[in-house]
């Protein structure tokens, strides 16, 4: 069993320090919680003031220190720093403050490509006996990410996110759909509305597409979620969908999947 704890999290444009002491309280707050990993939505810390994200403090070392302090392994969406570059990125560190992995984000939305550089890798992360995939909000439209990481061996794949307003029901949706065409969790975490709007609903949903978990609205809470392998494994068998597929025949029709490029 891998049992998460989601932080739909107010976060305030550009704030780094308000944002990293909400943070720390949270974490303070929920690492008594039954939890094996707590996970913080897309850009927690500087958000989308990128004026600000360029001198925004070590998110990195931030998020290790508070893993190692509050003895508890963490997920959260930041800003990271590599060849000189930033990148939209969301990581996971143990229990002792260790980087077990990270993702960056392939498909930047809006105004995110005059700041950050795109991503162009897939990785799935082990964690206490599990492979967790890690994507991030607009990559939840796109099952041509998704579906490579579940035959990476990904039981699991979050997705924190800063999901539009107004956009709940696709939220939702793209989350669903994630789960059941590729027979495994995945887990919409969303940012809650502060100084921008957001939808919220933060979510969770079963290998069969079944929303297990939701939070109501668009407000700061916390929800948790227990993902077991045997559920899996068991719409996996009753629902052999892999066995159908077909790739002779999708490949003959591949020049109109990206028609529109």
């Amino acid at each position: 069993m891998l049992r998460l704890g989601l932080v739909q999290l107010l976060v305030t444009e550009g704030q780094t320090e308000k944002n990293i002491s909400r943070i720390r309280a949270l974490t303070e707050k929920y690492a008594s919680e039954d939890i094996d990993l707590l996970c913080f939505p897309e850009l927690c810390i500087s958000g989308y003031d990128f004026e600000k994200a360029k001198y925004s403090s070590d998110e990195e070392s931030f998020f290790s220190s508070l893993a190692k302090e509050n003895h508890l392994a963490v997920m959260a969406g930041i800003k990271i720093v590599r060849d000189e570059r930033p990148y939209d990125a969301a990581c996971i560190w143990d229990e002792s403050g260790k980087l077990l992995g990270e993702y960056k984000k392939i498909h930047l939305w809006d105004k995110e490509s005059e700041f950050f550089k795109g991503g162009d890798e897939l990785s799935v992360i082990p964690f206490r006996g599990w492979k967790i995939g890690l994507l991030i909000c607009a990559d939840m439209r796109f099952f041509e990410v998704s579906t490579p990481l579940k035959h990476m061996g990904a039981d699991i794949i979050i997705y924190p996110s800063a999901w539009a307003y107004g956009y709940l029901e696709l939220f939702h949706l793209c989350c669903r759909m994630r789960a059941a065409e590729n027979q495994i969790y995945t887990v919409a975490l969303n940012r809650a509305s502060g100084d921008v709007k957001y939808c919220g609903g933060t979510a969770a949903a079963g290998p069969d597409g079944e929303l297990l978990c939701a939070l109501p609205d668009d407000k700061e809470g916390f929800i948790k979620v227990q993902a077991k392998k045997a559920q899996i494994r068991k719409v996996q068998e009753g629902l052999a969908w892999e066995s159908m597929k077909l790739p002779h025949i999708y490949k003959k029709y591949e020049q109109y999947r990206f028609a529109g490029k």
